[in-house]
């Protein structure tokens, strides 16, 4: 009974994760499309506002794409004025690609936008589920992360 009661709970989250997917991606789409962007060069974007200056090959990595896909992205991003390459001092042949001032505030609206919704949400819930709510997501970035650096 306890199985068929744990499957029960882990298709309800699978349900729910999904909806929630949904939600913000359409939430997403709708702002980067005023930007004319893709949902991947927003990604490339994110990444490079988290991690800081990137080399090529290791930001390709990260979005799960050959190094000729995400150089396609940051070429648009370039002439959009969101992103900027610059060579290695010590090996001319190896790019970076940074976010520039404007790439920042793009990705700093859409956070924003983020906050304003969870705390519209954390409003509804007691304190108790809000610090729930941190630990669960806390748990689950350490696992993303995990998987990441095991794959």
């Amino acid at each position: 009974m306890e199985d068929l009661k744990s499957n029960q709970s882990v298709e309800k989250l699978a349900e729910l994760t999904m909806f929630l997917q949904r939600h913000f991606l359409i939430s997403l789409t709708h702002q980067t499309s005023v930007l004319k962007l893709s949902i991947p060069q927003y990604t490339l974007l994110g990444f490079l506002s988290a991690k800081g200056p990137l080399t090529m090959g290791h930001l390709a990595a990260l979005m799960g794409h050959s190094t000729p896909a995400a150089t396609g992205l940051v070429d648009r991003l370039c002439k959009s004025g969101l992103v900027r390459r610059t060579t290695s001092t010590e090996d001319r042949r190896q790019v970076h690609v940074e976010i520039t001032e404007n790439g920042k505030v793009v990705v700093e609206n859409a956070r924003q936008e983020l906050i304003n919704c969870l705390n519209e949400i954390s409003t509804r819930l007691s304190s108790e589920d809000n610090e729930a709510w941190i630990r669960i997501y806390e748990t689950m970035h350490r696992y993303c992360e995990e998987k990441r650096a095991n794959s």
